[in-house]
């Protein structure tokens, strides 16, 4: 309005054509004009007559209609798990919803996005929760109900317990003095790739695409014992953890196997012992087949050759080559070299000893005998009145 008195005042344009030049210069057409003009009357016949400007007042959210955001909830449940903004824009896009709605058209996509959001929906990826494979099992579930919770049950007086501000609630016992608490540490292994990327955000249009690594890239494996009562398993001053940083590969440091395991348990019981005697600890681990192992002279049948090997040659039990620093030793062709250890004896029934191998001063000394020499003839020479000890045979143990 100030801009049209003063064009028509300081130009010899007409009423009607300075209204239009103003119009003009706002990006307007004749409808503004015609406005300012109407406007512009009153404020002469009244001072106090000014437009008042609604802008931001009329515009009150349709999804501030609660029985409109449920129906719209229901609807984006009922297509499943992969729903997209577009899916509100088609929902309210019907003859039906446009009547009910007082709407000439459906809502723009920009407005299906702000409404997703007010929903409590992002544009992020899938949320990952738990691993279930396996854990129905029949062997799992009775390890976990008749084993597991049991011994959790058991230790449960003796833990740390917290209120809300973060307070030990576990009850004294004894005159005055707290029993030893158990503090649980937790073995957590956790993999990060050298390709580890955001793989969702919001992109603007003019950005281009940049290329980028093939593939997850060189691993580091993060190994380590957590605990609600200390954290981190270290010593106070910093100097000691149990924190491991292995490079998985044969290329690397091999793999991280049950020999790992024990030299990182060992390093950690080493500080507990050291830096928190006053407590009783339990490490539990993942039951996971790399944290477990057999001896390596462990007895098994299910190698064992049925005869006894041909002259110049023996069976045993092979086991990785272990080199001074601990670890697996490999060969120019990435293998884990091997060696061949004889298997343990076993033990008859009456507790005398079975040796699998020809003993000292036979013609074969030292040779695995066979199966068939092992199992075949005992029941036989036992009958013959031959002791467990001179037959030297049949098998006690499981495969």
């Amino acid at each position: 309005m100030k801009l049209f008195l003063w064009q028509y005042i300081s130009t010899n344009n007409g009423w009607i054509a300075s209204s239009l030049h103003v119009a003009h210069a706002a990006e307007r057409g004749p409808w503004l004009a015609k406005q300012l003009r109407i406007w512009t009357r009153a404020y002469i016949n009244d001072h106090e007559c000014l437009p008042f400007n609604q802008y931001g007042r009329w515009n009150v959210s349709l999804l501030e209609d609660e029985d409109l955001a449920q129906e719209i909830h229901v609807h984006l449940q009922s297509i499943g798990k992969y729903v997209k903004a577009m899916d509100i824009v088609h929902f309210l896009d019907t003859s039906e919803m446009k009547a009910r709605l007082k709407l000439k058209k459906t809502i723009s996509l920009a407005t299906a996005q702000q409404w997703m959001r007010i929903m409590d929906y992002r544009w992020t990826k899938n949320p990952q929760g738990q691993f279930v494979d396996g854990h129905e099992r029949e062997d799992v579930v009775e390890y976990r109900q008749l084993v597991f919770l049991p011994f959790w049950k058991n230790m449960e007086p003796s833990m740390r317990s917290w209120t809300k501000n973060i307070e030990d609630a576990r009850p004294v016992t004894g005159p005055g003095m707290s029993a030893p608490h158990i503090i649980v540490w937790h073995h957590d292994e956790s993999t990060f790739y050298a390709n580890d990327r955001r793989k969702i955000r919001w992109v603007h249009s003019g950005e281009t695409a940049v290329p980028y690594a093939k593939g997850e890239g060189a691993s580091l494996m993060v190994a380590d014992f957590v605990s609600a009562d200390y954290g981190w398993l270290r010593s106070p001053d910093g100097t000691r953890e149990a924190r491991v940083l292995f490079k998985a590969g044969k290329a690397r440091q091999g793999y991280f196997t049950n020999e790992d395991i024990l030299s990182q348990a060992k390093n950690a019981m080493d500080i507990l012992e050291e830096h928190y005697p006053d407590d009783k600890h339990v490490l539990l681990f993942d039951n996971a087949t790399t944290h477990q192992k057999r001896a390596d002279d462990a007895l098994s049948a299910r190698k064992m050759p049925k005869f006894t090997p041909a002259v110049g040659n023996n069976w045993g039990v092979e086991t990785n080559i272990i080199g001074a620093d601990g670890k697996p030793t490999y060969g120019p062709d990435g293998k884990i070299l091997k060696t061949k250890v004889q298997m343990r004896d076993g033990t008859f029934a009456d507790g005398s000893p079975q040796t699998f191998y020809f003993p000292e001063g036979h013609a074969r000394e030292g040779v695995f005998k066979g199966m068939a020499v092992t199992c075949g003839s005992g029941p036989l020479l036992r009958m013959a009145g031959y002791s467990s000890l001179q037959i030297s045979h049949n098998l006690f143990f499981r495969p």
